[in-house]
């Protein structure tokens, strides 16, 4: 059952990663890539992230954390579901579509 579990962890974690690939050619000014492994995957950011990490809690509903390089961490429990994965999707769209950079 231990094995069903990964092999859907991992599933999921390629799901969600594909679709965070796909969704981030659409905004080239905000996003470099995504980097990780199963469902601890990271946005490499071209802009500061701190300030997009606020937008998306303080807008958006959705809580995610910056690390280093400039890079959003993305870390849902390991029991998420497509539904899940498509809110979160819909939410993210919704703040890189929102986001407006802070003049320096």
């Amino acid at each position: 059952a231990n094995d069903e579990f990964l092999a859907e962890v991992r599933a999921k974690g390629e799901r969600l990663r594909g679709r965070m690939e796909q969704f981030i050619g659409n905004y080239p000014d905000l996003f470099l890539g995504v980097r990780g492994r199963g469902l601890m995957l990271g946005l490499m950011m071209k802009i500061e992230p701190r300030p997009f990490v606020a937008h998306m809690r303080d807008n958006h509903q959705l809580l995610t954390v910056s690390a280093g390089d400039n890079t959003v961490r993305v870390i849902p429990p390991l029991v998420i579901d497509d539904s899940h994965i498509d809110e979160f999707m819909e939410r993210l769209s919704a703040a890189a579509a929102s986001y407006e950079a802070p003049a320096i």
